[in-house]
């Protein structure tokens, strides 16, 4: 019958995945670099562009998820071909994985589909580093020890339900909160490998926050009309009064406590939060764990607002050193998301716990009903946790659409293969003219469209310099038409 018989909403996003599809293939055309360039693709400036323009194009938030999840289906088919040295395409793919559908699974509250592209993306690309990583978690601190990665869950483990056990048994703190949730969290290895690399670490143990525990609660208003400034207020006074009483069970680490105050001062992104990395003895061997704590509000802000957007660096800015600036708090924005999981799967734990009789109607046995109530409940809460996402990708998306345009720079030979071209971004509006001069910029050299006869063609016919341009229009500067240096 064909994906007619599915209705008239499943057509539509089977033609939105295809036609970001089509851009996926006309940039990795575009994009390929020939082999004795050096030049890696997409590199990070591409990256980000295509995921915007991704982002952009895309009408249903369904069909992002069916490219990112058609992107680690042939990550699977790489891994399980791989004989040797990876190839070009392979070495493409993986780089896609990692730096453009890894991020939009993140946007789309996909955390096992992120967690799954950046784990194999770095298997792949990263060989020695990965089994680095992984080695380092296998192995076991003393003799007859469990390894180190079982031996974090059981930490955190352990941590989480003495916080739990903490905050339950004080009356200040429950007089005066309520929404509490805490959540925890071992870093993935490429995540954790990042963090070595940037740290100069030689060992997963000393990634100070390898381990992690969040505190996140909302506090109890006086009045149903009390004024929401104050309840901030009082929601700023309990987080610093959280992180006295843990400072006061589980102690700052010598030396370097990394007390970090977010709240007083926010990152440029408006993430907001206290950090503090502390000490814990577990069997004997102490363990380092970073704390969070902040309210609830904080954290929507974190998850779903502007610090956990991956675009909110782009400014138009050029100045290296702003760049660098933000790249602690883009960092932090991608790992916001692991978050939300943990929180929620530790939830269902602690709400199973409490049940005391079992079901009176064991799983095997459900009737119809039952089977599609359950199955009707899964998928309301699945969109209920989606919820935020989709609402803050829709808010990106018409925000982008309003002040930017993604084209793509070609250059061609006389054969018409395509080289080393670029995913650009200008101001919305922009013309041809505007995307030559980005390109000269980019390119770091000068492109010969001055010339009285234009050779520089819009999507395979020759152009104006004055035509207005579209997201995935693409340029062309024939090779013989640039300038020399």
């Amino acid at each position: 019958k064909g994906l007619d018989s599915f209705g008239e909403h499943a057509v539509d996003i089977a033609e939105d995945a295809a036609r970001l599809k089509r851009l996926e293939m006309v940039a990795a055309e575009i994009m390929s670099s020939p082999r004795k360039s050096g030049r890696v693709t997409p590199d990070k400036h591409d990256s980000e562009n295509l995921q915007r323009l991704l982002l952009t194009e895309s009408k249903q938030w369904r069909a992002l998820a069916i490219r990112s999840a058609a992107c680690l289906y042939r990550m699977r088919g790489i891994e399980k071909s791989l004989h040797g040295r990876l190839t070009p395409e392979a070495v493409r793919v993986s780089r896609e994985a990692l730096h453009i559908f890894a991020p939009l699974a993140s946007r789309l509250g996909m955390h096992r589909l992120k967690n799954e592209l950046e784990g194999t993306a770095f298997q792949l690309l990263y060989r020695r580093q990965y089994e680095a990583v992984s080695s380092l978690s296998r192995v076991r601190q003393v003799e007859d020890a469990a390894a180190i990665k079982e031996s974090m869950q059981h930490v955190l483990e352990s941590v989480t339900e003495d916080v739990r056990e903490m905050l339950r048994n004080d009356p200040e703190f429950v007089n005066m909160a309520e929404n509490v949730s805490i959540s925890a969290r071992v870093k993935e290895p490429y995540s954790l490998w990042k963090k070595m690399l940037r740290d100069s670490t030689d060992h997963v143990l000393d990634v100070p926050d390898a381990l992690a525990l969040r505190i996140v609660f909302d506090a109890q208003k006086d009045t149903d009309d009390e004024e929401s400034e104050l309840t901030r207020a009082k929601e700023r006074a309990l987080c610093y009064y959280v992180r006295e009483l843990c400072t006061s069970r589980w102690r700052p680490q010598p030396g370097n406590g990394r007390f970090k105050d977010y709240i007083e001062k926010p990152k440029p992104n408006g993430y907001q939060s206290l950090h503090y990395t502390a000490v814990t003895n577990w069997h004997g061997q102490d363990w380092t764990m970073e704390f969070q704590i902040r309210s609830g509000e904080m954290h929507r802000v974190a998850e779903y607002g502007l610090a956990s957007h991956w675009d909110y660096k782009a400014q138009w800015s050029t100045n290296d050193e702003n760049d660098n600036h933000y790249s602690d708090a883009y960092l932090q924005s991608l790992q916001e998301y692991h978050w939300r999981q943990n929180a929620e799967a530790n939830q269902r734990d602690a709400e199973s716990a409490m049940l005391d009789e079992p079901s009176s109607l064991p799983s095997p046995f459900l009737s119809d009903e039952d089977e599609s109530k359950m199955r009707s409940d899964r998928i309301r809460a699945r969109t209920e946790r989606l919820a935020p996402y989709i609402e803050a990708l829709s808010e990106a998306q018409s925000n982008m659409s309003l002040e930017q345009v993604f084209v793509f720079l070609s250059h061609s030979e006389d054969t018409g293969m395509h080289k080393e071209g670029k995913v650009l971004a200008l101001p919305a509006g922009a013309c041809v003219l505007d995307a030559l001069r980005e390109g000269e910029k980019v390119l770091g050299r000068q492109l010969n469209w001055r010339q009285e006869r234009s050779l520089v063609s819009h999507n395979g016919i020759m152009a104006s310099v004055t035509q207005k341009l579209k997201n995935g229009d693409i340029l062309t500067v024939p090779v013989h038409a640039e300038a020399r240096p």
